[in-house]
């Protein structure tokens, strides 16, 4: 009987999409649409992108075949929807200028239920707004300055537990464990344990729904994801449960961590913000705070591996600091000294992006370069398409990270972290927590990567498929 409901269920929704297909070509028969192709009926073009993305061939297998033949500016259609992809950087500039007023924040509906319906990302203007406010008591210079000992504090037990005595590692296996513990702890203040450790299990099965087909049913990856995610959340509300208590009877600050702040923050009525706001906004969090900064750490130790001039540079700057530093751990202002490690990590991003685009949903009908794009149309920026252009970043397979010197790149061609109000809320946490844990790296051990040319595969953020396998050796 499950099966046969199962089978109408599904049947339904072909047809609904079928005509819905048939109804989108009829009513842009008389419109200039960007030139492309649709592809298949449901399907258009999903399968070849995904193909793409996994075998990190996203450029040359399915963007630069489509830019040659059409343009700049050319449509398709994946995960279900029509999708034109603006090239930079006045895409870029156009997309990011115009949130909420001609384009919208836009997920797919099975990317919305992972993210979950009140995190900040599934919020769109003044609710969006209100959010980032609130995170960035938080997430902005002011608020992270006093959580840069603790963040030096975590990194170095981790190198001492995990990286000590160690001949040979995945470090791939370790980075992820590094930014989530710092996560979980500058987050929720849980320390290495049973309750992290189950929440980086389910991590791991939550993000591979993100990039899996969206078959919710019993079996699946993208099922499973879903199962994570209640489990993530059980777990979450036993912990603000056990903070509500904490700061109710005064045994913590209300500005102990991430988690503290949310609870004890009111929203412009006057309401604290609810259990189920929280805990998606944390979930979201953990999810871009982890692999998205473990995957940028694990490329930058083989960039530098793979040039030793820039490696001397960045000891030389660190050695400096260690030098200058007043009292044993770092201080917000050490870690904006750390110019050319930055510098580095910058590059990094560029050479190899993390997020292959974003979309974004048309709320009416525009004219763009030309063509018209359709209401409820979804539009894409794509960060690869500037990054890895000659045109904007000469000699762009060259790792050279006094690109960002001085001025740096033209405006809207670098966009790791995205632009606009949309821009990502925890871009400065990140670019700390990578100095840091670079800063212990480079003044403690020497690395060698023991396959060079390790293949990377998108999963779904760039992932070395041996674990990036080092030799290490501890520094006296």
């Amino acid at each position: 009987m499950y099966v046969i409901h199962t089978f109408f269920f599904y049947k339904n929704i072909l047809l609904c999409m079928w005509y819905s297909w048939q109804r989108n070509l009829k009513d842009n028969a008389k419109t200039t649409l960007p030139p492309g192709s649709l592809g298949l009926p449901f399907l258009g073009e999903t399968l070849e992108l995904l193909r793409a993305y996994k075998t990190s061939k996203f450029m040359e297998d399915f963007i630069n075949p489509r830019m040659a033949k059409y343009g700049q500016v050319f449509k398709t259609h994946v995960l279900f929807s029509p999708l034109v992809f603006l090239g930079p950087p006045e895409g870029n500039k156009f997309l990011f200028s115009n949130e909420n007023n001609l384009v919208q924040t836009s997920w797919p509906s099975p990317t919305r239920k992972l993210l979950g319906r009140n995190s900040i990302s599934a919020k769109v203007g003044e609710e969006h707004k209100k959010g980032r406010q609130i995170l960035s008591s938080f997430f902005g210079p002011i608020g992270l300055q006093s959580f840069v000992p603790r963040m030096h504090e975590t990194t170095r037990a981790h190198f001492e537990q995990f990286w000590e005595k160690k001949d040979e590692i995945k470090a791939g296996t370790l980075l992820k464990k590094i930014t989530l513990s710092l996560a979980i702890d500058l987050f929720m203040s849980v320390k290495e344990g049973p309750e992290s450790h189950a929440l980086a299990h389910d991590m791991n099965t939550y993000l591979a729904g993100y990039f899996a087909l969206p078959l919710d049913f019993l079996g699946t990856t993208y099922h499973k994801a879903i199962l994570a995610r209640e489990k993530m959340l059980q777990t979450l509300d036993i912990t603000i449960r056990r903070k509500r208590k904490d700061l109710e009877e005064r045994k913590i600050s209300p500005r102990q961590d991430l988690l503290s702040i949310l609870i004890s923050t009111s929203n412009d009525q006057g309401h604290l913000i609810s259990n189920e706001e929280i805990k998606d906004n944390i979930l979201l969090l953990l999810f871009g705070g982890h692999d998205t900064t473990s995957s940028t750490l694990a490329l930058i130790i083989k960039y530098l591996f793979l040039n030793p001039h820039c490696l001397q540079e960045v000891i030389k700057e660190q050695k400096k600091i260690a030098m200058e530093k007043v009292g044993d751990l770092l201080c917000w202002d050490d870690t904006r000294k750390m110019k050319y490690t930055w510098q580095v990590i910058q590059e990094t991003m560029r050479i190899q992006p993390i997020l292959a685009f974003a979309t974004r949903e048309t709320l009416k009908e525009i004219e763009y370069g030309g063509f018209t794009i359709p209401k409820g149309w979804k539009v894409a920026w794509s960060g690869p398409l500037s990054h890895l252009s000659p045109q904007f970043f000469p000699n762009p397979e060259r790792f050279d990270p006094s690109r960002f010197e001085g001025i740096g790149p033209k405006p809207f061609t670098y966009v790791p972290f995205g632009g606009g109000p949309r821009m990502c809320p925890g871009s400065e946490f990140a670019r700390t927590e990578m100095v840091v844990f670079m800063h212990h790296l480079v003044l403690n051990y020497e690395w060698s990567m023991i396959d060079p040319f390790e293949k990377i595969t998108m999963n779904p953020f760039p992932t070395f498929q041996k674990g990036l396998q080092l030799r290490i050796h501890k520094k006296d």
